[in-house]
């Protein structure tokens, strides 16, 4: 019997240069990936087709790149594509293998939210940034949720969820010594700042919305809707501890319109929720629908948020 040989696999790191202090800091991890795939031999230039750095830019400049690297490699050839990041270069990552043949996704969480690398159990961030551990560890099927032509591993939130997000970045962009600052005390001082403008826009508590959760009508005033495929909402923050990102359903969470005094007891432990599982929520709104996926800002008058089961590897 003939001896069946593997494609070597190729791996892509994209980079999220936001997410590193300082130039030297994200410097430092590609001279370490070059490193680790240098073999005796090769010549004094830094790099091979096995392997590829790409430092995204802008926001979705990952999706070009990784079809990019697909298509020079050679046909059959595994691929790893690995979002070196936060929550957001990860979001990018997902959107560009979806669909490519042969692909993978790893994550290695350097950003400021991380959160889908928590569905691997307690073990921390450490074995994320181990390109041994990265590179040859076995993959598994996970579901992703779909909603207009983006998809998205955690979760969609509507509401007061997707206000804050909104908020937050704001406050960033304003004042950008915040980004030294812990990703807790940043949603503390974000509270101080926001409850006035809440206070002051009580409408913001009672939005009216049209909403099917698959055949059961959900639609009346609600201060927020949360969609899930998995538990984490953040690193520190498990919403829906029930979500499962491999079981072919989303979680979802609806916490009616509540009163202002309730504003900091809903946003810290949302425990005023009802939930259902699904596949698939149809949402709309009179008044301008702001959702985040995994964080992103999205704007739209109604929105479809379905499972894809089993749809990427990671």
């Amino acid at each position: 019997m003939n001896e069946v040989i593997t494609p070597a696999v190729r791996h892509f790191f994209v980079l999220n240069p936001v997410c590193f202090h300082r130039a030297s800091e994200m410097e430092a991890l590609i001279e370490k990936i070059h490193r680790f795939f240098k073999k005796p031999g090769d010549s004094p230039e830094e790099g091979s087709a096995e392997y590829a750095v790409h430092i995204s830019r802008f926001p979705r400049n990952a999706i070009s790149a990784i079809h990019r690297f697909a298509d020079a490699a050679p046909s059959g050839v595994p691929l790893r594509v690995y979002a070196v990041g936060g929550d957001g270069i990860l979001f990018d990552c997902l959107n560009g293998v979806v669909g490519l043949p042969n692909v993978e996704l790893g994550t290695m969480p350097y950003g400021r939210k991380n959160s889908f690398y928590r569905v691997f159990g307690e073990g921390g961030k450490d074995p994320f940034y181990s390109l041994e551990m990265q590179t040859r560890a076995p993959s598994v099927l996970m579901d992703a949720l779909y909603c207009g032509s983006n998809y998205a591993l955690s979760h969609c939130a509507i509401g007061l969820g997707a206000l804050s997000r909104v908020k937050i970045k704001k406050l960033r962009e304003r004042y950008p010594l915040l980004d030294r600052f812990t990703p807790s005390l940043i949603r503390a001082i974000y509270s101080v700042f926001s409850c006035l403008d809440r206070i002051m826009n009580p409408e913001i508590f009672r939005q009216n919305y049209r909403v099917w959760v698959d055949d059961k009508d959900w639609s009346g005033m609600h201060a927020l809707i949360h969609i899930a495929n998995s538990p984490w909402y953040t690193d520190e923050a498990s919403i829906i501890p029930e979500a499962v990102p491999s079981d072919g359903l989303l979680n979802v969470l609806s916490c009616k319109s509540v009163g202002k005094a309730a504003w900091f007891l809903l946003m810290n432990k949302y425990l005023n929720g009802d939930r259902l599982s699904a596949k698939k929520v149809f949402i709309t709104s009179s008044s301008p629908l702001v959702f985040t996926l995994d964080g992103e800002v999205f704007y739209d008058k109604y929105i479809t948020v379905e499972v894809k089961p089993g749809i990427v590897r990671i």
